[in-house]
């Protein structure tokens, strides 16, 4: 083996990309042309050799885009290719941005998507939230039954005192800490009760709004910063309430486990129009400045029980992905190890 690399590294490492089990493309980002590909990536995109430096795969201009408008140079994407007419193929992209003898180039691994709908994986998961889902019921109607009597005999108590007394405007104070906690009751007690989806046009900045309400203490108590624009123009959106909420709160507590202490996310919606097959793109971006994701972790991040947390579970994200793909979108992640992370979830406006 020392004397092949010696004598012939290129062709040595030629003969390695080419027989890689692994679907690897080199895509020129501007034209999208395909600079050169593998074995197993001409298969799964039903190429010829003779193809390459010709065919060029539109598809990479939005990956580009997002290379483009983050400083990460390393993307984990979902991406619908068009193989031949009519035929459309949904893949995960693992993308790299590098230079090469002053040059831009995008070195990508294609994956079909793995099939995580096996009767065990959906019985553990349905198990799972529904147990979640019967804790936090019990847990939130424990709390609202004491909060009710709380809040009468603080009432009761205001009427002993004359408007704009320091033991009036006290009192006050707490009655509205009892009408905050009251409302996250009814928010954890509506996201908690099982429902099939209930397709319906919402408003998702208000979504996004309550969802915040369920994880600000934990935000408050790492005193990290938020930083929410939220374009007011958004069309409505038809899609689950309940379901696009289960997403938000995973994102978001997500980036806040990902935060050591003091901390930034960044929460921001809007509409894209540059998609190349699906036209308008309804995005909720979700960005922290926390440990960040490694390369090799970017692409397992959605694999069912995939975790490095001590006490997660490892299905939030896989919950997720598979909610948001129900809408018929999906999830970008941008991320660069000590850097942060970026979630983009994409949902077509019809």
């Amino acid at each position: 083996m020392e004397k092949i690399l010696k004598s012939n590294v290129v062709d040595w490492y030629k003969a390695l990309f080419k027989n890689s089990s692994e679907a690897i493309v080199i895509v020129e980002p501007k034209t999208c042309i395909l600079l050169d590909a593998n074995n197993k990536a001409l298969d799964l995109l039903e190429l010829s050799p003779d193809m390459l430096n010709i065919k060029t795969i539109p598809e990479f201009e939005s990956i580009y885009n997002l290379f483009k408008n983050s400083k990460s140079v390393n993307i984990f994407t979902e991406q619908i290719f068009s193989i031949k007419e009519n035929t459309l193929l949904n893949l995960e992209v693992n993308a790299d941005l590098f230079e090469f003898e002053g040059r831009k180039i995008i070195q990508a691994f294609l994956r079909k998507q793995k099939d995580t709908d096996s009767l065990t994986e959906k019985l553990i998961q349905a198990d799972k939230l529904v147990l979640l889902g019967q804790l936090s019921a019990g847990v939130a109607h424990e709390i609202r039954n004491p909060l009710a009597a709380v809040n009468l005999n603080l009432q009761l108590l205001a009427r002993q005192f004359a408007e704009g007394t320091n033991e009036y405007n006290s009192i006050q104070t707490a009655l509205q800490g009892v009408e905050r906690i009251s409302r996250i009751v009814e928010i954890t007690l509506n996201f908690s009760k099982p429902s099939v989806p209930d397709i319906k046009k919402l408003d998702i900045n208000s979504i996004i709004l309550s969802s915040l309400d369920l994880v600000a203490a934990e935000i408050k108590k790492k005193e990290i910063q938020m930083d929410i624009k939220l374009d007011e123009k958004l069309p409505l959106l038809s899609a689950d309430a309940k379901q696009i909420q289960q997403v938000l709160i995973n994102l978001l507590t997500n980036a806040t486990d990902a935060i050591n202490g003091y901390g930034l996310i960044k929460i921001r919606t809007y509409l894209d129009e540059s998609d190349y097959y699906h036209g308008k793109y309804l995005i909720i971006s979700i960005e922290d400045n926390g440990l960040g994701i490694s390369q090799d972790e970017l692409s397992k991040i959605f694999n069912p029980f995939f975790t490095k947390k001590s006490n997660g579970t490892g299905l939030g994200l896989s919950i997720s992905q598979r909610i948001v793909q129900q809408h018929k979108g999906r999830i970008d992640v941008i991320s660069k190890k000590g850097k942060g992370t970026v979630f983009k979830v994409k949902l077509p406006i019809e």
